[in-house]
């Protein structure tokens, strides 16, 4: 049985008189101006739920901006209860869309997060530009150490460009570093973007022998050397762009947020272990003793596991990250560090005039 209808393309502001039928599981309809068109009746949506004495509204899937306006009311409910997701509200299938095009979602932002935060960080560090890495590096450091003083003096420098000298005996493609000392208590070391290297009175004053000093730099090269300050840059950027896109938020301006700058130092176990290789190889190149290095490890983690309740200096490591972190696997990198070869004699790292120059370097 064929109905009257009201019928609007989506493309022109006119109402067009038509002629609709159900026939099996399509209404047909056409009109002087409208050729017979085909509609499924599973694709129907309708506008507004039905009302009674009111006109139905319905469109197609294969044409949202089209519109059916249905006055009929024996038509209306012939189409409802045959139909039942033209009542209007969710139906099962529509919730199952829903579920289908989130669950779709979500497994592509998985996806993206991963390819952010593990597969293209080092690939994206490697070919970082200087100025953006030194840039970024300023502010980092700034960032931790705060109004910290930067610690000179003239045999204190020179006692530190010693240090280097003698690292890069035993391997003279270090990359191109910044050691700087700052008038800090807390016991640290740290390599941020750009080869800087950042050491705080504290670690200096716990230190017995050049040779512990020694260690902890060439770790610290060794994070530089992999890009590890940048890679971790990259990674937190990554997940501050999913976290954006996933909140609406911009997600906060990252070298300005100090938490997210300490987050950026906390290095995973397996670039740890990649920095200790790094020191242990050119310590033992350059002939100085990697045990200096072993013996400090092994006394500031046992002080870090006596403490870590405090607020003083100790408490300040869980937010800096650093050659010391207590995470699983440290008593194995402790074991790694190994002597010198038999036979091999150990070099004097600095004089004991150049040691004491630099133990005291922020004492004026």
């Amino acid at each position: 049985m064929a109905i009257d209808a009201i019928y609007f393309d989506g493309e022109y502001a006119r109402d067009r008189a038509v002629t609709i039928a159900a026939q099996g599981s399509e209404i047909v309809f056409s009109g002087p101006d409208v050729p017979e068109t085909r509609w499924s009746i599973a694709g129907l949506h309708p506008v507004d739920p039905p009302t009674s004495g009111q006109p139905f509204r319905v469109t197609h899937s294969s044409k949202p901006g089209a519109r059916l306006v249905i006055r009929d009311e024996a038509f209306i409910r012939g189409l409802i209860d045959n139909h039942r997701h033209l009542r209007g509200g969710y139906s099962w299938a529509h919730l199952g869309q829903v579920a289908a095009w989130t669950g779709g979602g979500i497994v592509a932002l998985a996806a993206i997060g991963y390819v952010l935060v593990s597969f293209l960080p080092q690939k994206v560090a490697n070919i970082l530009p200087d100025d953006w890495r030194n840039r970024v590096g300023d502010q980092v450091v700034n960032g931790l150490v705060n109004k910290a003083r930067r610690c000179e003096t003239p045999a204190g420098n020179a006692a530190k460009s010693a240090m280097i000298a003698v690292l890069a005996e035993g391997n003279p493609d270090l990359p191109p570093i910044s050691m700087e000392v700052y008038d800090m208590q807390l016991v640290n070391a740290f390599a941020a973007p750009g080869g800087k290297i950042v050491f705080t009175r504290g670690i200096l004053e716990k230190a017995d022998k050049p040779e512990e000093i020694a260690g902890v730099l060439a770790h610290e090269i060794g994070h530089v050397a992999h890009r590890h300050p940048e890679v971790q840059l990259v990674r937190l950027t990554g997940l501050q762009v999913l976290i954006s896109v996933m909140s609406g938020s911009n997600g906060g301006d990252i070298t300005s947020n100090i938490a997210a700058l300490a987050t950026l130092l906390q290095y995973s176990r397996e670039a740890e272990r990649e920095a200790d290789a790094f020191a242990l190889e050119t310590m033992q190149k350059a002939s100085i003793d990697p045990m200096g290095l072993r013996t400090f490890f092994e006394k500031i983690s046992k002080e870090e596991g006596g403490s870590s309740s405090s607020s003083g200096p100790a408490s300040t490591f869980g937010k800096i990250g650093n050659i010391f972190s207590t995470h699983p696997g440290i008593n194995d990198r402790i074991k790694n560090i190994t002597p010198l070869p038999a036979g091999q004699v150990p070099v004097q790292v600095l004089t004991p005039e150049q040691w004491q120059a630099l133990k005291t370097i922020c004492a004026s």
